[in-house]
C-alpha cells in the first residue's frame, strides 16, 4: 500500500465511526418516538385544572366518571394567548401556552416546553409534568379538552375577534391552536371548556368586572363564539355553581355559588366533582 492511501485510512476509519454515530442518534430519536403513547382524553388548561395533582385533581376524577384514560397537561398560570413580553412571568406564560404548545404539537419538537425554568410558587409540579410531552401522540389521540380563558382575562390580552390571527389575541391564538391540533390529527375531537364563574368575594362575581381588554363576560362570550365558528365542541361551565348542590352539603348548608370554590376562582373538591361530572354527562350523550 502506498503512504498516499495510508493517510487517507484514519479519514476512511472516522468517516465509518461518524455514521455509526448518526445512525445510532436517528434509532435513539426513532426509538423514543415509537414509544409514544396515544391516549382517549389529553386535558390542556390552567390551575382551574391543574389546582391539585392527587388523586382528587379535576383529570383523575373526570377519568374516574368517565373510565377513560385522561392524560393531564396543564399548568397553573397559564394562558390561550402569548403575553406580551415586557409583563411579569410573561417567559413561562408563553413558552406553556396553549398557542406555543400547540406549536410545538405541530412542529414535534418540545424542547421549550420541557426546559422551561419556574422558580414561581405553586409551579413545583411543571418540570415533572412537562417532561410528559414527550410521551403523547396527538395523531393517536380521541379527544383534546382545551380550559384556557381565565388568566386570558385576568392579564388583560386582547379578545380579537373571528377575523383576528394574532397570536397575542384571544381569538387569533384559539385559532392557530384549533388549526395547529387539525394538522396533525384532522380527526381529533377538540372541546373547548369554559371557565367556571369567578368571584370577586362570597356576594360577588366577576361578570362585569374589566381589567383593560374586556369583562369576563366578554372573553366567555368571544371564547363560545370562535368555538362555533371553528366548530369544535364546547362545554359551558361558567353557570354549573349557580343551583345549591343536592349532593354536597357543608354545615347544614347545600353548597352553592363561592362554596364550591376555594378563593372564588379555583375549585375545590365539589367544585372538581361537579365539572367532572358535567364533562362525563356530555361525553356520555356525545
Amino acid at each position: 500500500m502506498s503512504d498516499k492511501a495510508k493517510k487517507y485510512i484514519p479519514w476512511v476509519w472516522a468517516g465509518i465511526i461518524a455514521g455509526i454515530i448518526i445512525v445510532m442518534a436517528v434509532c435513539l430519536v426513532s426509538g423514543k418516538k415509537s414509544g409514544r403513547q396515544g391516549h382517549d382524553i389529553i386535558i390542556f388548561g390552567d390551575s382551574i385544572v391543574a389546582y391539585t395533582q392527587d388523586e382528587n385533581s379535576l383529570a383523575n376524577l373526570i377519568a374516574r366518571d368517565t373510565g377513560l384514560d385522561v392524560f393531564d397537561l396543564s399548568f397553573g398560570g397559564t394562558l390561550m394567548s402569548y403575553q406580551d413580553a415586557g409583563e411579569s412571568l410573561a417567559s413561562y406564560r408563553n413558552n406553556l401556552c396553549m398557542a406555543a404548545i400547540s406549536g410545538a404539537i405541530r412542529a414535534d419538537d418540545y424542547s421549550l416546553q420541557i426546559n422551561t425554568h419556574i422558580t414561581d410558587s405553586a409551579t413545583d409540579y411543571f418540570s415533572d409534568r412537562a417532561g410528559g410531552f414527550e410521551t403523547i401522540d396527538i395523531k393517536k389521540t380521541d379527544i383534546v379538552i382545551i380550559e384556557q380563558c381565565v388568566n386570558d382575562y385576568h392579564c388583560a390580552v386582547p379578545i380579537g375577534d373571528r377575523d383576528s390571527v394574532s397570536e397575542f389575541t384571544y381569538c387569533g391564538a384559539m385559532k392557530k391552536v384549533v388549526n395547529d391540533l387539525r394538522a396533525v390529527n384532522p380527526d381529533i375531537r377538540i372541546i373547548i371548556l369554559s371557565p367556571t364563574m369567578k368571584w370577586i368575594d362570597e356576594n360577588t362575581t366577576a361578570e362585569d368586572i374589566d381589567y383593560g381588554e374586556g369583562t369576563f363576560t366578554d372573553y366567555v362570550n368571544a371564547q363560545r363564539d370562535m368555538a362555533e365558528y371553528l366548530g369544535v365542541e364546547y362545554i359551558d361551565l361558567t353557570h354549573i355553581y349557580d343551583e345549591p348542590s343536592e349532593e354536597f352539603v357543608v354545615d347544614g348548608e347545600a353548597v352553592v355559588g363561592f362554596a364550591y370554590t376555594v378563593d372564588g376562582t379555583h375549585p375545590n373538591y365539589y367544585g372538581r366533582k361537579t365539572i367532572a361530572k358535567t364533562v362525563a354527562d356530555y361525553l356520555k350523550e356525545s
